[in-house]
This record gives structure tokens, sequence and C-alpha cells, in this order.
């Protein structure tokens, strides 16, 4: 049974009320005292008990009592605040009072690290994007903005995979293959083909090619083409095997009962998943390492998130990324707007719907608007002027005609672009304290997980710097 709040236990404040031990209150951090007045905001609450109260059919109605909904929303709070793995943010609360006051939990149990883990999942971004707005609106509220300035930049949170060279991505394919075969004989499930044991063939080709890449130049590529031509070979053979022991399984299915049939479920829905993945990674090495063809284009960068795309962004430190471009929209006051990953090249694209956004959150068009250089278009310019705003900071490229120099050297137009460097801060701001920076769930689902919350935890902060 899923509850708003939690009731009927021993508080702290009865602990400590005959003590000279303070009050947790007392002794809270000063944000967190802050902020615990702007969680029990009551429709945050229902946010989160709405999408508890899916988990199961009659949830919300039946079964013995969860986790109430207003300490799951302040434990993941919590959290996402300090930047914590769900094994330190149990840690961290089981041991200190003030953390359990500030989650409501005082005297009682601390939900583990697993329990967490499946409530952090069925706040979906749709949810923590209703979670993301309602702060915003709390923001508004509060006057900690008012939305008469906008700037917009766009980043790469990274995707949770290694770098993906077509040895290690075979690599992969391998293993997950090999494991999904290796469950269902272990199932009971007769297979058309004596299965052997690979790993060690698998070791042996991954040292071969890092050899062969000691060498420069032309030998290089001539060293390479032998063991990887043997790699190809293993994973053809493993793939294929797979798909022969997916029909197996389904043949199989008909006659199980029980944990066997779910075993062979479980198993061919792997299958059906990750064996399309490895005939397109065996694809693109043949045409990469054997034919020489290095189109990126379409590339599938891991098996486990087809969703990364490979990102160059120019920077000398890191000239290419893999992972997601997400649209980072600020007023000011420090609150985060808007937050959304986007398959867009060109971040000129985004100019006017950025515009459009603010207009909605805030019900009209922002003073100024200012961006970098790559989000300027002509266009773009004009259509954010005909939508409201009266300074358009957005910097020329290229070469600049004197009419457009003296623009860009008046008095507003200097003052907006260096607010828009404060922008960069805010990135980096969501990226190292907040966790942007790579995303710790899987799927495109995680990705929006990880920029939700991070921007959730900024705003709140940016809620408590104003109070």
């Amino acid at each position: 049974m899923t509850a708003r709040r939690r009731r009927g236990q021993t508080s702290f404040n009865d602990w400590f009320a005959f003590g000279g031990i303070p009050k947790p209150e007392e002794l809270m951090d000063p944000v967190l005292k802050r902020l615990d007045g702007v969680l029990e905001d009551a429709e945050l609450v229902d946010q989160v008990f709405d999408a508890l109260s899916k988990r199961r059919e009659g949830s919300s109605r039946t079964g013995r009592p969860s986790t109430p909904a207003e300490v799951v929303l302040r434990v993941l709070v919590l959290k996402h605040l300090r930047n914590w793995s769900y094994e330190q943010l149990q840690w961290e609360v089981t041991g200190n009072f003030v953390y359990r006051r500030f989650c409501r939990i005082d005297g009682g149990d601390v939900p583990d690290a697993k329990t967490m883990v499946r409530y952090g999942q069925l706040l979906g971004g749709e949810t923590l994007q209703r979670v993301f707005d309602r702060i915003v609106e709390l923001a508004k509220i509060r006057g900690v903005t008012k939305g008469k300035r906008l700037r917009v930049d766009t980043t790469v949170v990274e995707a949770p995979i290694h770098y993906p060279t077509d040895s290690a991505l075979l690599a992969d394919a391998i293993r997950v293959l090999s494991r999904e075969v290796g469950k269902i004989e272990e199932a009971g499930t007769k297979l058309p083909f004596v299965r052997t044991d690979v790993r060690r063939s698998l070791a042996r080709r991954l040292l071969e090619i890092g050899y062969a890449l000691r060498q420069r130049g032309d030998a290089a590529k001539e060293a390479l083409v032998k063991p990887y031509k043997r790699l190809l070979r293993t994973a053809g053979r493993t793939t294929r095997q797979a798909i022969r022991a997916r029909r197996a399984a389904i043949r199989a299915m008909k006659k199980a009962r029980g944990k066997r049939r779910a075993a062979l479920a479980r198993a061919v829905a792997k299958l059906d998943t990750f064996v399309p993945r490895a005939e397109q990674v065996i694809r693109q090495t043949r045409a990469r390492v054997l034919r020489g063809v290095p189109n990126s284009d379409g590339k599938l960068l891991s098996i486990f998130e087809p969703e990364a795309r490979i990102l160059r962004r120019g920077k000398l430190h890191k000239p290419t990324e893999f992972g997601s471009l997400v649209k980072v929209q600020e007023a000011e006051g420090g609150v985060v707007t808007d937050l959304a990953v986007v398959q867009t090249h060109h971040d000129a694209a985004l100019l006017v719907s950025s515009v459009e956004r603010h207009i909605e959150i805030f019900g009209t068009a922002p003073v100024l608007a200012s961006t970098d250089r790559g989000f300027y278009s002509g266009a773009g310019v004009q259509q954010i002027e005909q939508l409201g705003v009266r300074h358009a900071v957005i910097p020329f490229p290229g070469k600049k005609s004197q009419k457009r120099l003296r623009h860009e050297r008046q008095r507003w137009f200097r003052r907006g672009r260096a607010w828009r460097a404060g922008g960069e801060a805010r990135i980096a701001r969501l990226k190292h304290r907040f966790g942007m920076a790579r995303s710790r769930y899987r799927g495109a689902s995680g990705t929006a997980r990880s920029v939700y919350w991070a921007g959730i935890a900024n705003n709140l902060v940016a809620i408590a710097a104003a109070a």
C-alpha cells in the first residue's frame, strides 16, 4: 500500500525533548533547513505518489505499507544534492540523525540501496519533468526569478560506456550472446550444437590486436587484418549459435512451466535485443577494418547504449565525446528553466523554440536573450525579436561588417555577452556538483533522469540561496 506521509512513529523530537542534545533542525545545514519547507509542497509529493502508485495494479490500496512518497522524494533529493551513490546514501542517512530528520525517517528504518534504486527507476523522465517544472514554478512564486533574461547553451552528457573500439564492441557482443546461450542450456533446453567456451580465444585475439596497434603506419594496418578476421569469425559463429539457441528456447517454452519458462523468456528477450546489435557491430567492423570505410554515420557505439552519439564540440582537451547533446536554458537568479535531450547537430535550430518555451513558462518574452555564436541565424534573430525580445545578444559568426561591429560594441550587447559567460559556470556546476557530466543510468530514459535530477538539485539550491 502506497502512503503519502509517514505517521505513527517515534519522532526525534520525543527523543531530544528532555535531553541536552540539540534538535536536528538546529544542526541542519542552512541549505537543507530552507529546502525542508520547499519540499513540503503538496503537489511535489503528489507527483511522486502518483508514480509510486503505478508500480503494481492496486499499489495505492492493497499490500503492506511501503516507503511513503515524501520520504522517497526527500531521500532522492538528498542523494542528488550531495552527488552520492545509492550505497553511500544509505550509509550516510543511517548514521546521521540530521539527515534522518530531513528525510522524515526519524527513528524508522532507512530504505536500503536496492530499494532506492527501484524507486529511482519508478520516477522516470516524465515524472521528473513534472517535478522539475513544479520547482521552477515555486522559484517564480518565491521571486527567485522573474524571467527578464534568458541564456541558452548546449553540452554533452557522456554515456556510461567504455571507449568504442571495434574489438571491444565485438568482445561485448560475444560475451553477452554466450552468456544468454548458456542460460538457455542451464534451463534444460537441448541445444542443436555443441557449445564451446570462447573466452580464452577472445582474450588472445584482443591481445593480438593490442600488439598490432603498437606498430606504426601501414605495418599496423596490415598486422590488424589477421586478428580481426579471426575475431570476426568468432563473433559470427557466436551470433549464428545464438539465433539457433533462441529458436530452440522458443520451442522449449511451449512445454516449460514456472521458473524454467520465465528463465527461457528472459533469455529470448535478451537475444531479441542483442542479436541485431551484434550483427550491426560485425557489419561496421568489416567495413572499417577490412574494406577501409571510415564513415562513422550510424555507427553503433555500444551494444548497451545504442542511443549514444559521436559528438565533436571542438574542445582541445576532449575533441570527441560519446553521449547525448543536452540543451540547458536558464533565467536570472541561477534557475534552470528548461532541460532537454536534443537530436540536432546545429544549435541555431534551438533558438526560437527556446524563446517560445520561455514565454510558455513566464507568460512573457525575456527582455534579453543571450547565447553564443553557434545559435546565430538571421531568420532566428528576426523571429525572436518578433516574439518580443528587445535585446538579442547573439554574436555574428565569421567576418563582421563595420555596421555589425558597431552593433556588438553597444553597452547593452557587451553586458549581455558578459552575462552569457556565466552559463558556462552553470553547466560546470550541473556537471561537477550535481552529476550531469556522465549519466549514471542506462538508456535514453536514464540520461533524462540524470539531466532532470541535476536541474532539480540546482534549482533547489538556488531557491535556498535566495530565501
